[in-house]
């Protein structure tokens, strides 16, 4: 199955073309402002050149659908949206939290995917991956990083990788509470649209894929940025 994935939750712009969990081909740029279909679409165009692909050949649309940067995900939804309708191809919306953990199947740990939410807070979730089965701790959240931390505590971890734009943020708060944090290479810390296509290959496969017109972002707390 070849899929489309795309994130523009945070602060970059990041695309990836996968045939079921082999990675064709991807995109990712750190972009000043606020991200519209102008930025998005582009980046899509070139990757999708790259793989010597178009939109025709994708059978599957997965969009990473918040939570973040409330602008960010209306354009990646609307976007995913657009490109799905006419065409009839199935939607997975995933969330940013779950897709950045995706990332790091291939080791055991324990991982906090934290996204800068502003306020003071945090939008976060914790994860443990063992063998290569990603298993959620935590439901998505927006709290303060010390309320991350507390409830790692709780938990009995003790070594925790956190990723994401937040990821200092809650390591630091860990670090707070005497669990060891680590962070992974800079470029697997911010988000990357592999993990939200591996998340969308595996809505598909549990029968959870929706037509457009079903997909919805996820907003853990009222509008403004």
């Amino acid at each position: 199955m070849k899929i489309l994935a795309f994130d523009t939750t945070a602060k970059a712009v990041c695309a990836a073309v996968c045939e079921d969990e082999k990675l064709l081909s991807s995109y990712f740029a750190e972009l000043p402002g606020v991200h519209t279909t102008e930025t998005l679409l582009p980046a899509i165009e070139i990757m999708l050149k790259n793989a010597d692909l178009t939109i025709d050949d994708m059978e599957l649309i997965a969009v990473s659908a918040g939570p973040g940067s409330f602008t960010g995900v209306r354009i990646g939804v609307a976007t995913a949206k657009g490109l799905a309708f006419g065409k009839e191809l199935p939607c997975a919306g995933v969330s940013s939290l779950l897709a950045m953990a995706s990332n790091f199947l291939d080791r055991d740990a324990y991982v906090c995917a934290a996204m800068d939410a502003r306020r003071n807070q945090l939008y976060y979730a914790l994860f443990k991956i063992e063998g290569g089965k990603l298993t959620r701790l935590t439901d998505d959240t927006a709290d303060g990083a010390d309320a991350a931390a507390r409830t790692a505590k709780e938990m009995g971890i003790t070594e925790v990788l956190c990723v994401g734009d937040g990821a200092e943020i809650a390591a630091a708060a860990m670090e707070n509470e005497e669990i060891k944090a680590k962070l992974p290479t800079a470029t697997l810390l911010r988000q990357n649209a592999y993990g939200v296509a591996l998340c969308g290959l595996e809505c598909f496969r549990a029968g959870k894929a929706v037509p457009e017109s079903e997909l919805l972002p996820i907003y853990l707390r009222g509008f403004g940025n």
